[in-house]
């Protein structure tokens, strides 16, 4: 049984660095059958990944198909998805000052630690797994497996958009002169305000940290043109 846990864990992974690397866009199908000649697996530790990643809404299952789709980019998907983030993470961020443990704090700087050395590295796949490491790490924490399971499904929903719109992960990126600039935009340093604001259990801060970084990262990813939003109360969802 441990022996096909480890198969479909290479499998989720192998899957999202499919998207992550641009080889699985928006719009493509996927059968199982296609993924055993690229992994090199057999179909149940596939089959179990698909199912998986489908339940968390970072693909979907073709109605009365066997197979699943890369979900298609929609504005107002990505809109709703970062205002579901910006109110669950913000909360668990809260709950999270209140209820970690001395253990769940050292865990928590060690994933930020690595995160800093994966982006400076500009290693993509790493700094992905790092982040989701961080945010989970986090509703965790807050202790409360409903809004756990809820905040797993919109993070990897958003992912969708992270790896397709966001600069890290689409762009060269010139580190040196990223961190020169004038105002740039660290994602790892905005997680370090995450974490000082969790260990001195300052909980208002720690909700308006993590709300302050998903509003950042979901106006990085807009089109120039239009208007970006500055607080939850502004995501208008009609």
């Amino acid at each position: 049984m441990q022996r096909n846990k480890g198969a479909v864990d290479k499998a989720f992974d192998n899957i999202i660095k499919l998207v992550l690397s641009k080889k699985l866009q928006p719009g493509d199908r996927i059968y199982e059958t296609d993924l055993v000649d690229v992994f090199k697996m057999s179909r149940t530790p596939i089959r179990e990944a698909l199912s998986r990643l489908a339940s968390m809404g970072f693909l979907e299952k073709l109605p009365n198909k066997k197979g699943y789709i890369v979900p298609f980019l929609e504005p107002k998907d990505m809109k709703e998805v970062y205002y579901v983030r910006v109110l669950l993470e913000g909360k668990a961020a809260r709950r999270a000052a209140k209820y970690a443990s001395p253990e769940d704090l050292s865990e928590l700087i060690e994933i930020n630690q690595q995160e800093m050395e994966m982006f400076l590295a500009n290693k993509k796949d790493e700094y992905a797994a790092l982040n989701e490491k961080f945010h989970m790490a986090i509703a965790a924490m807050a202790k409360n497996r409903y809004l756990y399971r809820y905040i797993q499904q919109a993070f990897w929903r958003s992912n969708i958009y992270v790896f397709f719109f966001m600069s890290f992960y689409n762009e060269q990126i010139n580190i040196k002169k990223l961190q020169n600039a004038k105002n740039p935009r660290l994602s790892y340093m905005e997680h370090k305000r995450i974490v000082e604001s969790i260990l001195s259990k300052d909980s208002l801060a720690a909700e308006k940290a993590m709300q302050e970084h998903l509003i950042i990262a979901y106006n990085s990813m807009l089109n120039p043109h239009v208007q970006p939003i500055t607080s939850s109360e502004e995501f208008d969802l009609d």
